[in-house]
């Protein structure tokens, strides 16, 4: 057990990851703290068919602020974790882990921007959902991944088969015009969006998607396709199209201990 200067006792981490990552948020919240789930732990919280979308989870991913990361260690000592130090003075000012040695599991806290493949910053959007990054956000962590592997794909299955495709930031709506807007600002970004998309129908017999699902999948992927090519691209981003893959295009990184 833990406890705080006036002796309010937090316990340790619970076995369940999502009681438990909305027991971190919730605690960061009563301390002034902002932190939000991403990862396949928050699309399973946006889903309604949880038996589709429910899969194993390893670790807890969140999204913080770089401006409150002395806040988000004292958070995490107040919860009954301990800081991987060497980690966390290695890359500290992008990202942080806690170790949960009642669990044999961690918490990594992403810091300002999602950086893997591509780069987004999530500082002004942190506030859209009270307990995740916006649906829109954490599509956009998925579909930015130039390898994906089967948990990308069944978290974009769940993703597209529970919601709409909009042009803002309603509850159970993808915004399509935020991310057109995003790949409209990175030719990569664009390019591997487009790709992913394309892939998507090449994964409906493994997810054993009836009719009248691949229907809708097909709708959805062609009107946030044709909202993404349709966006108007500036000279820079012109300029990057014509070279192409010829220079790259995305950043190669190592996603041990990475989202999840």
């Amino acid at each position: 057990m833990t406890e705080d200067a006036g002796g309010t006792i937090y316990g340790r981490p619970l076995k369940d990851m999502s009681e438990e990552a909305t027991r971190i948020v919730d605690h960061a919240r009563s301390k002034g703290v902002q932190l939000r789930i991403m990862g396949g732990i928050a699309v399973r919280m946006h889903c309604t068919s949880l038996e589709f979308c429910d899969r194993p989870y390893s670790d807890i991913d969140l999204m913080g602020l770089g401006e409150e990361a002395a806040g988000i260690e004292q958070v995490f000592g107040d919860l009954g974790y301990s800081p991987d130090r060497q980690f966390n003075v290695l890359h500290g000012y992008q990202r942080l882990k806690f170790e949960d040695h009642a669990n044999n599991r961690h918490v990594e806290v992403f810091l300002d921007k999602f950086r893997m493949d591509h780069t987004m910053d999530f500082r002004e959007r942190l506030g859209i959902h009270q307990y995740t990054l916006s649906l829109t956000d954490l599509f956009m962590t998925k579909i930015q991944v130039v390898k994906m592997d089967e948990k990308d794909f069944h978290d974009l299955f769940s993703l597209f088969r529970d919601h709409k495709i909009g042009i803002d930031d309603r509850e159970g709506v993808i915004n399509a015009r935020h991310v057109a807007r995003l790949c409209a600002q990175d030719w990569g970004l664009y390019h591997t969006v487009l790709k992913n998309l394309a892939r998507l129908p090449d994964f409906y017999d493994h997810f054993e998607l009836d009719r009248e699902e691949r229907q809708s999948m097909d709708r959805r992927i062609w009107i946030l396709r044709l909202r993404v090519i349709e966006e108007p691209k500036g000279p820079l981003w012109l300029a990057r199209d014509r070279i192409g893959e010829r220079l790259p295009f995305y950043e190669e990184v190592e996603r041990e201990g990475g989202e999840e």
